[in-house]
Order: C-alpha cells, then structure tokens, then sequence
C-alpha cells in the first residue's frame, strides 16, 4: 500500500471507531420526555410518530384514536393543536412510571402510564385509557358457567332399575 491509501484508511478507522464511540453515549428520553413527545405528536394528528413513542401492545389503540381523531371538525382539532401541555407530575419506579401531564384547553390533568420497553421508556396504553365505561371482552369460560347456581331447590334425581 501506499502512503496516501495508508493515510486515507486510517482516518477511515479514526472516523469510524469514533462515530462508534459517540452512539454509546447516547442519551435515552425520560419518561417526561417522552409524554411530551407522544402528546405532541397526538396533538399534530402525527400517529405514526405517536407509534413511536408507544408500546407495542399500544399500536392498536393508537390506531383506534387516530379513527376517532378523523372525525373530528377542524374547530376542535385546531383547539387541540393550540393546548399547551405541560408535565406537572412524574413518579418513577424501575421499570415503570407514570407522568402526569396538564392540559390548558381542557384544564384536565391526565396520567400516562410507561413501561421500559428494550431499555426506553414507552407509553403503554389501555382501551379503558381512551373510551370512557370500557368493558373488556369476558372470557372465553361458557356464560352458564359465571351464572350462580341456585341452591334453593333440591333435585331429585330417580332411582332407575
């Protein structure tokens, strides 16, 4: 090799183990940030960048929200785009926290559960977080199994010979 390509390689090398050095020190969101960054991105209607920001078991309510958003008029869209929020409250445990946002619109303080998910910090969200009175499926038990049996009658069963 010659001493140019030598040169070049080198500097290829220094760049390289130097960007490699430079990702490491990369800093993860906290959980406020990333509750501010996921209301924002719901405020601008942006729900692939909501996606982002959320879990994996979240993606379908997400998805749900986005359908709701789409009928919304752009009255009430613009007055969402135009709220201010801000983090009054955050509670850390382990891998779980809770950041409690206040919306000036609504005036309303609201709560966002997250999860470590992969070492970063994730919105986790629940069908009962975005519809008022919702009821889970029941389960997959039989419905004559969950009724109580009535103990109030004996039954006879026949001596059959």
């Amino acid at each position: 090799m010659n001493i140019c390509m030598t040169k070049y390689l080198r500097i290829l090398i220094l760049a390289f183990l130097s960007g490699l050095v430079l990702s490491g020190c990369k800093k993860r969101a906290s959980p406020q940030e990333v509750a501010l960054n996921f209301m924002h991105a719901i405020q601008e209607s942006n729900f692939d960048l909501a996606r982002d920001y959320a879990t994996r078991e979240s993606q379908q309510v997400i998805q749900l929200y986005s359908f709701f958003d789409a009928r919304r008029n752009d009255t009430e869209r613009d007055k969402i785009k135009k709220a201010g929020i801000q983090v009054v409250e955050t509670e850390e445990n382990g891998d779980k926290a809770t950041v409690t946002v206040l919306n000036s619109s609504s005036k309303q303080k609201e709560r966002l559960q997250l999860v470590k998910e992969n070492g970063q910090w994730k919105i986790s969200l629940t069908f009962e977080s975005i519809i008022p009175n919702y009821v889970p499926p029941a389960s997959p038990l039989d419905s004559a199994s969950m009724l109580p049996q009535d103990t109030t009658t004996a039954t006879h069963v026949p001596d059959v010979r």
